[in-house]
């Protein structure tokens, strides 16, 4: 598979990870307004919220173009025909990685989904040619997050400044990497 084309369906683990489309604008609006506070510790993005459905329904187009260029993918996490959360394979690490970025509808914390998103997502990546590694970036005081790469066998790579950081961040995020001969030798995801 080529890394110029990320994947628009994963499955693993009891997870559903699906490309945004433009039409569940109306079903990732309500999973994030109903996300805004338990998110807004962690997600800088999350500062822009709410925006109007017009706004989210443009955002999701404008994914659907970046991945029809060969750019990020943009998923959405699926627990049955809920939207548990969503999900993201990002070039922005450099070459030869991909890094995983992952939120949760707060409705679905706690039951393993964080945990199977990012397995499913490295495994996915690192089935790619071109990409050899995967990292998962968080905040130093993130601990829920944390624990999503400790339990996947991600080796912590080191921590990094972050100069736009969430209103509860410490302004260090922790970089946890995998590379692809340890899915090889049997190591998680």
């Amino acid at each position: 598979m080529d890394a110029s084309r990320l994947p628009e369906l994963i499955e693993g683990d009891g997870v559903v990870l699906r490309r945004w489309r433009v039409a569940d604008a109306p079903a990732q609006h309500r999973a994030i307004l109903e996300s805004i506070e338990h998110l807004r510790p962690w997600m800088p993005w999350i500062a822009e919220e709410p925006q109007p459905l017009e706004r989210r329904a443009e955002l999701i187009g404008a994914w659907e173009r970046e991945w029809e260029l060969g750019g990020d993918v943009y998923l959405a996490i699926m627990a049955g025909s809920e939207v548990a959360g969503g999900a993201g394979l990002h070039r922005r690490i450099g070459p030869g990685g991909l890094e995983i970025g992952y939120w949760l509808h707060p409705a679905f914390t706690g039951r393993g989904l964080a945990t199977a998103a990012a397995r499913a997502l490295a495994k996915a990546a690192l089935a790619l040619d071109g990409i050899d590694h995967v990292e998962i970036r968080h905040d130093r005081a993130n601990a829920a997050s944390g624990a999503v790469p400790v339990r996947l066998g991600f080796v912590l790579a080191g921590e990094q400044a972050n100069p736009a950081p969430a209103p509860a961040d410490s302004g260090t995020d922790l970089v946890w990497r995998m590379t692809r001969p340890a899915v090889w030798h049997g190591a998680a995801p």
